[in-house]
């Protein structure tokens, strides 16, 4: 039965999971009745609803569709105020209303039985990721999510049977509301109110429940290694889901070593919903009730139930279909820049530097520098990587990066400007955006380029490279540049407070040593220490050359 929730003869079962605590599905209606019986007495017709807590979340859109109103899902808090609807829900008062002080015992008690959903007239406002510009609104009905979960439950409910939820995405975007959200209430599964961002996170949750299932993008998936606790975990997976990207062919073998179980990928779009399915090294197959062909520019098209009848769409992916049915998937034709002439294609580029021996993981996009289009690109360094840079130093590496590129791209395509990062940047659908990287060129540069981090509660390790382009270079000395010893300790509680989330305000300094002069490009190991007792930080700067800068940073209870 779907939405059994709704069910006035059904008994009351677990519904939610929200900081250790289950919520009931009785409590789960009561909310949205008292949410309804509130928003009823609101006019406005279209809502905005952001929400980091998948639990409200989903009271605060069942109840909206209860009184007949639009919701509009902002990507990200930064898209908030971009949509046109003025009444926001949320669950911190910096972005609107707070569901929950809208849910009031009162207005419980006073809230009539829930009627059951017309799904045709449920209607919502999903919006692009933004990782190909600007994000766009794509509407949907109840309805259409409800075909395609059903579809997912077909498939892969009985793998699933009763294993909590857990996801490392936004419920904001498609992958995740339909996954996260639309799914286990329709079907009765619990669902983890908190994201597992971190791995640490995901980990430590899936050993919690009794079975669970990841709800995870390719992005989490590549930050997973054999140091992670799997032998306690695995006994825990009932099954693993990726979307909002293709898996490299190297995470999904790997992850399925650590798991004992293959990823299922599920592919599609906001436009189109889900698509295909696979799990590697098999092709993709098209979910039921999907339809697919390629048409004359090599571009796939799909005609699907979780779309308008008769409806043939046009993806911006190049496929190639088999005898069989299945496809294989060529490249987005929407990544292409025209350097010099010549058309780029993006993925192709990033797929010769991820083969690259030193390198992870890496991604490039068009920019124009001093009247110039060329590509920029962000690498992700590996150990071997990180070594050669220690050794050869940048200039010297990224001549070296780019020799090997020669022969396997045009000499037009080998990127002009490089980065280097410990991990891609992501958004709240784990996909890397133009924007997010351009940030990483900023100029000029007030933080060092971390090349690798390992973070658990009370430790942090980070290692960064100090390009000769920071700021704080700049004056500190003429021609014999030094970093100045007030920016380490501005570094270290910068990234304490962003690794340790430090609540109180800066107090003093204790013990402060400075040992090295640390010139520009250096590699550093920056030893970061959290007592939460005492509410203070140790930090330890130290590189090749032995030990730069130390101390204890003290900040107020």
């Amino acid at each position: 039965m779907i939405n059994k929730w709704l069910d006035r003869n059904t008994p009351a079962y677990d519904f939610a999971l929200q900081q250790g605590r289950l919520i009931r599905s009785s409590e789960f209606s009561a909310h949205v009745a008292a949410l309804a019986h509130t928003l009823a007495m609101h006019n406005e017709r279209e809502i905005s609803l952001f929400c980091r807590d998948a639990y409200w979340f989903a009271v605060a859109l069942y109840a909206a569709w209860q009184t007949d109103k639009i919701v509009h899902l902002p990507g990200d808090e930064t898209r908030i105020n971009a949509t046109p609807a003025t009444l926001r829900l949320a669950d911190e008062p910096q972005w609107g209303l707070v569901i929950a002080a809208l849910c009031e015992p009162a207005s419980i008690k006073q809230a009539a039985q829930l009627p059951p959903y017309a799904p045709d007239a449920c209607q919502l406002v999903i919006y692009t990721s933004g990782s190909s510009g600007e994000p766009k609104a794509i509407h949907k009905t109840l309805q259409q999510l409800l075909t395609e979960v059903a579809v997912l439950e077909s498939l892969f409910g009985a793998q699933m049977a009763d294993s909590v939820i857990v996801a490392t995405v936004s419920q904001q975007h498609i992958y995740g509301l339909l996954f996260r959200i639309i799914w286990p209430v329709s079907f009765g599964r619990v669902f983890a109110a908190e994201a597992a961002f971190f791995p640490e996170q995901l980990f430590a949750m899936s050993q919690a429940a009794g079975k669970v299932s990841w709800i995870a993008s390719p992005a989490h998936y590549k930050r997973l290694t054999e140091q992670q606790p799997w032998a306690a975990t695995r006994p825990h997976l009932a099954a693993l889901f990726s979307s909002a990207g293709v898996l490299n062919a190297e995470v999904a073998q790997r992850i399925a070593h650590y798991s004992g179980m293959p990823i299922t990928e599920i592919f599609g779009s906001s436009e189109t919903g889900g698509v295909a399915w696979r799990q590697q090294p098999t092709a993709w197959q098209a979910l039921p009730n999907v339809a697919l062909r390629i048409n004359d520019a090599g571009a796939l098209e799909i005609n699907s139930a979780h779309l308008l009848p008769n409806q043939w769409v046009v993806m911006d992916d190049a496929a190639s279909i088999s005898a069989d049915g299945r496809f294989t998937l060529l490249g987005r034709l929407d990544r292409i820049a025209k350097i010099e002439e010549q058309r780029i294609a993006l993925a192709r580029v990033e797929q010769a530097l991820q083969h690259l021996p030193e390198v992870t993981d890496a991604a490039v996009f068009a920019a124009e520098t001093q009247g110039r289009q060329s590509l920029n690109a962000v690498i992700v360094l590996n150990a071997a990587g990180i070594a050669l840079l220690v050794q050869l130093g940048k200039t010297a590496l990224i001549k070296q990066l780019k020799k090997h590129l020669i022969g396997d791209i045009e000499r037009v395509a080998i990127p002009r400007r490089w980065r280097f990062a410990a991990a891609l940047p992501v958004n709240a659908q784990g996909k890397t955006t133009p924007a997010a990287l351009q940030l990483l060129f900023a100029s000029p540069a007030l933080l060092p380029q971390t090349l690798s981090l390992q973070q658990d509660d009370e430790q942090c390790q980070l290692q960064l490279f100090i390009a000769a382009d920071i700021a704080y270079f700049a004056g500190h000395f003429p021609n014999a540049p030094i970093l100045p010893g007030v920016t380490q300790i501005h570094w270290a509680a910068q990234f304490a407070r962003q690794y340790f989330a430090i609540p109180g305000a800066f107090s003093q300094m204790e013990v402060i040593k400075f040992q090295q002069i640390i010139r520009p490009n250096t590699v550093l190991t920056l030893q970061l220490t959290w007592d939460e007792m005492r509410q203070r930080v140790t930090f330890a700067f130290t590189s090749e050359q032995g030990s730069h800068s130390s101390g204890r940073l003290v900040f107020a209870a």
